[in-house]
């Protein structure tokens, strides 16, 4: 009886990572910060990071015509503006001279992806197009959370309104390896019950790998265990039906959070 138990589990995880597989298989967007902790008075510079190769120098950098709109969130609630630096990077136009938790947004223009016999056709949704076997319209979000001179504030614990969102229920600058961060999962500005997918740079350089996977409960709310210190990426995805099934089958909502822990 215990073997056959072990049988059905072995089965049965099985099929959960199948299907877990399919979940991180597409294109994602985040944010990576040069600095995490800078000091008051000093600029926030990023990079848009775009792939499968999670904090791994594998992965590629988000062309920077593809961006949807990016933006910083003060601690008191301002939003301050980044403008184009460096070959594929941003920078905030001022210094910041206000201490506290930052939030860096960063959105992906949505986009049709529609499969045929010939192909993928990036940018095209059904209509006009021939042999269609599919047709996702693909929509991207990512946050990082950047400590300036020292935690303070909770403007990075608000929603601020995408269709999916990952909510930090805790300021990582009060965590330690070994602690639990705990966040929040909307979808349409509710709990989502949904997987987390969790990683950390120098995990592995291996394509959709993540350190640690874990489920939300009725209220959305999942707990990531900090396995170790140092940068860390958290991940969910959803899809729903498109409204016109004539121009496209589903959405691929994908959001990003970014951190560190010292």
């Amino acid at each position: 009886m215990r073997r056959f138990g072990k049988k059905v589990l072995i089965i049965c995880l099985s099929l959960v990572l199948m299907g877990l597989s399919k979940t991180v298989s597409a294109h994602d967007l985040w944010i990576n910060v040069e600095d995490y902790t800078p000091e008051a008075g000093k600029h926030i510079r990023v990079t848009l990071g775009y792939g499968h190769y999670y904090l791994s120098p594998g992965s590629e950098v988000m062309p920077q015509e593809y961006l949807g709109k990016i933006y910083i969130i003060s601690p008191n609630g301002r939003h301050l503006k980044l403008k184009p630096d460096f070959q594929g990077g941003y920078k905030t136009v001022a210094s910041l001279q206000d201490k506290g938790t930052y939030l860096v947004v960063a959105t992906k223009k949505g986009m049709f992806f529609t499969k045929t016999t010939e192909g993928y056709r990036r940018g095209k949704s059904k209509k006009g197009l021939k042999n269609v076997i599919s047709c996702t319209y693909s929509v991207k979000y990512a946050k990082a959370i950047v400590n300036v001179g020292g935690k303070g504030g909770n403007s990075f614990s608000r929603s601020i309104g995408h269709k999916l969102e990952i909510i930090p229920l805790e300021d990582p600058a009060n965590l330690s390896e070994g602690d639990y961060f705990p966040v929040k999962i909307l979808y349409n500005k509710k709990p989502l019950s949904t997987v987390i997918f969790a990683t950390y740079a120098g995990f592995s350089t291996e394509k959709n790998t993540f350190a640690y996977a874990t489920k939300t409960d009725k209220e959305g709310i999942g707990k990531i265990k900090i396995l170790k210190s140092g940068i860390w990426l958290i991940k969910v995805g959803y899809k729903a039906p498109y409204p016109n099934p004539k121009e496209c089958d589903q959405y691929s909502f994908s959001a990003t959070l970014t951190f560190e822990v010292k």
